[in-house]
């Protein structure tokens, strides 16, 4: 499933911070992703995934992960709702859009031309 990083998000949190703040936040969004990631591929119990995709939620949303904030919302519903099954069976789509997003971070966090073509 491919993702893709709302640069309006970007746009607004750079207005914020400040355009030098920005890369070193996407380094930092990208690492806890890296952490949820491994955590996601630890053969997590389904409430720890309700844990993980509630932290994920916001933090996703803030740095316009829009797919991946999504999927954490729906994730967390389905864990409160006592839907393992539906869990277990979408588990592997959430890691790889986890996956998906620290490599697209890292990338955007590593290329200061990439950051400004969204400025």
């Amino acid at each position: 499933m491919a993702t893709t990083i709302n640069s309006e998000t970007i746009k607004r949190l750079a207005n914020e911070v400040g355009e030098d703040t920005v890369s070193l936040l996407l380094n930092v969004f990208s690492d806890e992703l890296e952490q949820y990631s491994k955590q996601l591929s630890n053969h997590p119990s389904v409430d720890q995934i309700g844990e993980i995709s509630h932290a994920i939620k916001s933090s996703a949303a803030s740095f316009g992960a829009d797919d991946l904030a999504l999927m954490a919302q729906e994730c967390e519903y389905r864990v409160k709702q006592g839907q393992d099954d539906w869990m277990i069976d979408h588990l592997s789509e959430f890691r790889q859009m986890v996956e998906g997003m620290v490599v697209e971070y890292k990338q955007l966090a590593g290329s200061n031309e990439l950051i400004n073509r969204m400025l």
